[in-house]
């Protein structure tokens, strides 16, 4: 690929040189110019080269303001998340993870994923995606996925349909396509117990079964949805985390018709809170998710949690944007990103709150960390030492864990930064064979990422029955660190039967 800009490049020069010379010449002769020799040089040599030098200014300046304009400012609240405000092991918070969901390149749920990052395929180049000098970039698209399956739905939720083809772009549309059956399943497992109540004619109410919409019964994931949790007249709370590239039309549109959604599952509207935000990356889910245990931690919030991510990278418009910013992987960048897409979505009740018995029981979900990312050789160090803050704040010792989830991809920088962490503070562990990296098989999921590496997580901690590591290390400045564990046993009396006295005293800090 580096030849082919080369000669691409010396073409365009040559072309420019000769259409110079030409018109020079032709004025010579149509005027009878007798050139000397400062003549010949300047006009024959300098011109042109005042005209490349010109037109390579102007492109550097086009860039640059592209860029700037693609670019998001950075916000105050961006600097207190990047800063090293948990320079150590902090007092935990844990929440209850009730059900996640994802639908990425590396497969539909949580298992699914989790399966498929022991032995991740990496990305191949698109058929048509192509970057700013014609040739084929590599992409993580999500084979199979039909996005007209939601165009007559969202078509439905504009206040003018007729605007459909401006409001949503291909884009939007293949990332809503993955949300509708990863929302679904969620809202399913977050259904309250409680029937709705249903206005009559006369005024009365009408307690109703929640029934099925055709268009939801006709997702097959749908039959196979976690059981509802079972917490009668909570109110769930639905934040949606959309890129903050689509206009506000897009995202009310999704929001509207995500509503629609639960009516169709048999929310009543007082049992559902939707809230539709802006996302620029994954800081923003790790910011949310952070805010969200906090508040059912620290508050002891007793209304369910839902955040959904959706994203897609897999357009045109991606491409360009990204190859503007200098930020994809074409020749010569090798740490350029990969673009993907994918939906994933968690659903988060406080430890405190009591579930139905019947329901699955729930993963226990720590207190979140975060940090600034290491340069050089002391990437891996810092990264280790966050990764102890986490075992240490959340009270599980480095021979119970499991497996290293991250969202390291292609990059070398990230997977030595990875695996040298693994290696300084969890030495029974392979740093290889024991990691599972998404962003290796899926590329750049934006705010998705966080959640997806959550759901195959959640899935690997249940299935093993022991606790697992979540790792973020894609954002260049950020890192985030923290652990999800199965809910102990429980003693004769209903007590949780603790490993050992530090877990103990960590649970009941986290209720205090």
């Amino acid at each position: 690929m580096k030849i082919a800009r080369v000669l691409r490049t010396g073409a365009l020069v040559l072309l420019l040189f000769a259409a110079v010379w030409f018109a020079v010449v032709l004025y010579w002769q149509v005027g009878d110019v007798n050139p000397g020799a400062g003549d010949l040089a300047l006009w024959l040599l300098g011109l042109p080269l005042a005209l490349l030098g010109a037109f390579l200014l102007l492109r550097w300046g086009l860039r640059r303001r592209a860029a700037r304009a693609a670019t998001p400012a950075v916000t105050a609240g961006d600097e207190e998340f990047t800063s090293p405000i948990d320079g150590g092991p902090q007092l935990d918070r844990i929440v209850h993870l009730l059900a996640s969901a994802a639908w990425l390149r590396a497969g539909a749920g949580g298992a699914a994923v989790a399966k498929s990052l022991a032995k991740p395929e990496r990305p191949p180049l698109h058929p048509w995606l192509k970057d700013s000098i014609g040739l084929p970039v590599f992409a993580a698209a999500v084979e199979d996925l039909d996005p007209a399956a939601v165009e007559a739905p969202l078509r439905a939720a504009l206040a003018e349909p007729e605007t459909f083809e401006r409001v949503f772009d291909d884009e939007s549309l293949r990332a809503l396509a993955l949300l509708d059956p990863v929302a679904e399943e969620l809202l399913l497992a977050a259904l309250p117990s409680s029937s709705p109540e249903i206005a009559m004619a006369d005024g009365s109410l009408s307690h109703a079964e929640p029934t099925l919409h055709p268009h939801a019964m006709h997702h097959s994931r749908s039959a196979r949805a976690p059981s509802p949790v079972a917490m009668a007249a909570a109110v769930v709370r639905v934040r949606l985390l959309l890129p903050a590239n689509w206009t506000p039309m897009a995202r009310q549109a999704a929001g509207d018709w995500l509503r629609v959604k639960a009516a169709a599952l048999g929310f009543a509207p007082q049992q559902l809170q939707v809230e539709v935000l802006p996302a620029t990356n994954g800081n923003d889910s790790w910011r949310m998710l952070d805010q969200l245990i906090q508040v059912q931690a620290r508050d002891r919030d007793d209304d369910p949690q839902l955040l959904l991510a959706a994203h897609s990278a897999i357009g045109n418009a991606s491409i360009e944007r990204l190859d503007a910013r200098r930020e994809l992987l074409v020749s010569g960048h090798p740490e350029g990103l990969i673009p993907g897409e994918g939906a994933a979505g968690v659903l988060l009740a406080g430890a405190h709150v009591a579930l139905d018995p019947a329901a699955p029981v729930p993963l226990r979900l720590h207190r979140l960390l975060r940090g600034q990312a290491g340069g050089g050789r002391g990437a891996s160090r810092q990264a280790a030492e966050l990764l102890q803050h986490a075992m240490t704040t959340a009270a599980q010792p480095a021979e119970s864990i499991a497996l290293v989830f991250s969202d390291a991809d292609h990059r070398p920088s990230r997977a030595i930064e990875i695996a040298g962490a693994i290696a300084a503070t969890l030495p029974e562990l392979d740093p290889v064979d024991d990691a599972r990296h998404l962003g290796l098989a899926c590329g750049d999921l934006g705010a998705v990422a966080p959640l997806a590496l959550l759901a195959a997580a959640a899935a690997q901690a249940a299935q093993s029955e022991a606790p697992v590591l979540a790792f973020g290390l894609a954002d260049p400045r950020a890192r985030v660190a923290l652990a999800l564990s199965p809910v102990p046993p429980v003693d004769a009396a209903g007590n949780a039967v603790s490993p050992n006295p530090a877990e103990a005293a960590s649970a009941v800090a986290a209720t205090a």
